[in-house]
């Protein structure tokens, strides 16, 4: 009796939504401040809205400032034809990863010392939480479906990132093995 009492017991403290109550999103559960970005971030950290997935390394948003294409800090996918072809090896796979892990709708982004690049597209790390797992340029170059991409002065995660690009190249994953990059 005592081992089905904290069976029930133990069960119950692993239970988010538990903690979460009902019709809370557990992504404005995450505290900003525990997520990664730059050292001198050119903005605060912001939750935001996907409107929707451009490719493996872009999204559009919308956010306090209105409508944002936002352009992944750190890395790089294949190329999306987005005149109806199939795109370079690994575009779909990278852009299915983008899309599975912010069905939510909603992602928290991050930034590091430049806001802007050249095409006017925002610059931002991404999140819908705060662990590794979460972390969306980390899962993409741990599964193998993008590459590292540092341009100054974005560089405070470079270290992390090529860790993460060489570990999925060692073990073969996704376009290392797939595409023969």
């Amino acid at each position: 009796m005592l081992l089905l009492l904290l069976a029930c017991f133990s069960s119950g403290l692993d239970d988010t939504a538990a903690d979460t109550g009902p019709g809370v999103d557990p992504i404005t559960l995450v505290d900003p401040s525990a997520l990664p970005a730059g050292d001198a971030p050119c903005r605060e950290p912001e939750l935001v809205r996907l409107e929707w997935v451009v490719d493996g390394d872009t999204i559009h948003i919308e956010s306090t400032r209105g409508d944002e294409d936002i352009r992944f800090i750190g890395i790089d996918t294949a190329e999306v034809d987005h005149d109806g072809g199939s795109g370079e090896c690994g575009s779909r796979e990278a852009t299915d990863l983008v899309e599975a892990m912010l069905v939510g709708g909603k992602v928290w982004l991050t930034f590091d010392a430049e806001c802007k690049d050249d095409y006017d597209r925002t610059l931002a790390f991404l999140h819908v939480d705060a662990g590794e797992q979460g972390f969306l340029q980390r899962r993409l170059l741990r599964s193998g479906w993008a590459t590292t991409f540092t341009v100054q002065p974005n560089d405070s995660l470079a270290g992390t990132f090529s860790t993460d690009e060489e570990a999925a190249r060692q073990a073969g994953s996704g376009g290392w093995d797939q595409c023969g990059w």
